[in-house]
């Protein structure tokens, strides 16, 4: 026998929309809510024509009496029948209903003895809101427009979570998703493969950010439209698949359950696994899981012990903020370093014993392996924290040290060149001496880099190569070099490369921990300005190195393979001076008379409008 459930108040839409379809199948109307006496034999079914309110009622019912139910489409029905995975066209639910010889038994989800269809939001997850109906990217975009104006007000709350009885962990974050299948929210959607409805499991996603821009940046990859999963779980995110799942706070749990929101003491959450018959065919009922509901646990970076204290109390912030275990530790090392030690100052001297004797040899390798040694990197660190903490014990350290070593590689550098009886400016040397802004680019680069190198231990091997990248230890033996033999230009291009690396890497280092989350910006913001004031000091004489170069370079390209009097510019080379000095080579089919050298000069002279001073090789071409 086929019972028709509908509401009373529903009986004309039932004859417009539902009878029609039913002329050739007997059947027997029952109004819903039932009466306490209602019960059905093994042989029949149950048709349901109820809004989600009802079938919430009606379903665990008809799964605790083994009733075996069909779901028709329904005006206010948007959660179950997606949730279950059937059909919404009542056509195709009559012919899948009688041509139905074995029903389908289908797992349910229960939270508090209520049945989910979609899925359980705890906490603060607006921005992960399923809604119904159709869906483009840009509506989601939209969605999370109108509702960024609320993420000032996110913060993490305390969660107590447990499975089987036993504590899984004690931790906080924005909210919990729990969902039995792929498809009940945007989150799973991207994180999860499909999965089946029968495997007797759910998924729990505990979303952690303990920053704005990350949890953003989630969500900006999660609108991209791709039908492929996320390849990996975002360390903020923590997965729990099981059956069974308890979840308390320290105050009454705020929650939703397909929308309607409740709150509660605890919650526990529960899969009843094939425990619903299903006499219609669900999109999920032939899947299946290839772990079939093995338990897992995945809660690596989920926030505990002091940081989840300190998450509690605050709103969340805009940028990373450190926590107070990770500002200790990094603290510790960086206290270390700048103070001064037997070792820094023995590895300051080797290495620039080494990159002094790699310039005059103008060997590469030998300069590259003097940047790894030398040490002067950790204190100027040092020094970017300070800043920034406004720390002046560590300041006064780590300038001594800076200091220190950066006389003692002067120092030697200019023994050494006094000791070596040749006075010749090497290639090596020679590119240390003109520092442009292009410098302070690369002291930037490295400022930040060392600074998160020093902030994730994971990376902190990559020291060596920020140590190369910045080149502190060869324009400070240059400088040296400058010294011992009393040259001024020598001496002041190299210490002004060595000042804009040291400059880029303290201001730019500082920046980068301030980014991180190691100092609030009001300590921060003085040693910042000071910073900032040397920076622009030393990046007016870069800025005039660097017109210079473009200038040169200009001259170059305009003379470089020009013909004047029928003879040929080569390898031409700019020096600066009163007046400019032009190194060129002659290409010509014959000896060319001085005459004709002095009207090549006037011709570069028109070219480039400005008097020069010419130095030529001639050659002839054959």
């Amino acid at each position: 026998m086929l019972y028709l459930l509908h509401e009373s108040q529903e009986k004309e839409s039932v004859e417009e929309n539902i009878l029609p379809v039913l002329k050739n199948i007997e059947y027997e109307p029952v109004s819903f809510p039932l009466d306490k006496e209602f019960d059905i034999d093994a042989d029949s079914c149950l048709l349901l024509f109820l809004p989600d309110s009802a079938l919430r009622e009606i379903i665990p019912v008809a799964a605790k009496n083994k009733w075996p139910i069909a779901i028709l489409p329904h005006p206010e029905n948007k959660f179950t029948s997606k949730g279950l995975g059937v059909s919404e066209d009542i056509e195709d639910v009559i012919t899948q209903f009688t041509e139905c010889d074995k029903p389908y038994h289908i797992d349910l989800l229960f939270c508090n003895d209520i049945p989910v269809f979609s899925s359980i939001n705890i906490g603060d997850i607006f921005l992960l809101s399923q809604r119904h109906g159709k869906k483009n990217f840009f509506q989601e975009v939209v969605n999370i427009i109108r509702n960024i104006r609320k993420a000032s007000s996110l913060s993490h709350h305390s969660y107590q979570i447990s499975t089987d009885g036993e504590k899984v962990i004690h931790t906080s974050a924005l909210g919990i998703i729990v969902v039995e299948h792929a498809s009940s929210s945007l989150i799973s959607k991207r994180l999860l493969e499909e999965s089946s409805i029968n495997d007797g499991a759910f998924q729990a996603f505990v979303l952690a950010p303990q920053n704005l821009m990350v949890l953003l940046w989630f969500f900006l990859r999660s609108l991209v439209p791709s039908k492929k999963t996320l390849t990996k779980l975002p360390s903020f995110i923590g997965k729990i698949k099981t059956s069974n799942l308890q979840v308390a706070g320290k105050e009454p749990v705020d929650y939703t359950i397909d929308g309607e929101k409740k709150q509660a003491e605890e919650l526990n959450i529960e899969v009843l696994k094939q425990t619903l018959i299903l006499k219609q065919q669900s999109v999920y009922s032939d899947k299946t899981e290839k772990e079939n509901g093995r338990k897992s646990i995945k809660i690596e970076g989920l926030p505990t012990g002091e940081t989840r204290k300190e998450l509690i109390k605050r709103s969340l912030p805009i940028l990373p903020r450190a926590s107070t275990e990770q500002f200790q530790d990094l603290f510790k090392v960086l206290r270390n370093n700048s103070t001064i030690s037997t070792s820094f100052m023995v590895m300051m001297i080797l290495s620039t014993l080494i990159a002094t004797f790699g310039l005059f040899g103008n060997s590469s390798p030998v300069i590259i392996g003097a940047m790894i040694l030398a040490p002067v990197i950790s204190p100027i660190v040092s020094f970017s924290m300070g800043m920034v903490r406004y720390d002046i014990p560590m300041l006064k350290e780590s300038f001594v040290t800076i200091t220190a070593g950066t006389l003692v590689s002067l120092a030697f550098a200019a023994g050494v060149s006094l000791v070596i009886p040749l006075k010749v400016l090497t290639p090596e040397i020679e590119a240390r001496l003109s520092p442009t802004l292009l410098d302070m680019g690369i002291a930037v680069s490295s400022g930040i880099a060392a600074a998160y190198a020093h902030a994730n231990e994971g990376i902190a091997k990559s020291l060596a190569g920020v140590a190369i990248a910045v080149a502190l230890v060869p324009p400070l033996a240059v400088a040296g070099i400058g010294i011992g033999w009393w040259d001024w230009e020598v001496f002041s291009g190299a210490i002004l490369l060595y000042a804009t690396n040291l400059a880029g890497i303290i201001l730019f280092g500082g920046l980068t921990f301030l980014f991180l989350g190691f100092a609030p910006f009001k300590r921060a913001k003085m040693g910042l300005v000071y910073t900032l004031v040397i920076v622009v000091l030393v990046a007016v004489p870069l800025t005039l190195s660097f017109d210079r170069i473009m200038q040169e370079a200009n001259i170059t390209r305009a003379l470089e393979g020009a013909t004047i009097q029928n003879v040929v510019l080569r390898d031409v080379r700019i020096r600066f001076g009163t007046p400019m000095v032009v190194s060129l080579r002659l290409v010509g089919p014959q000896n060319i008379a001085p005459q004709r050298i002095q009207e090549v000069k006037k011709e570069i002279e028109k070219k480039i409008d400005q008097p020069v001073r010419l130095e030529v090789v001639s050659a002839m071409e054959f």
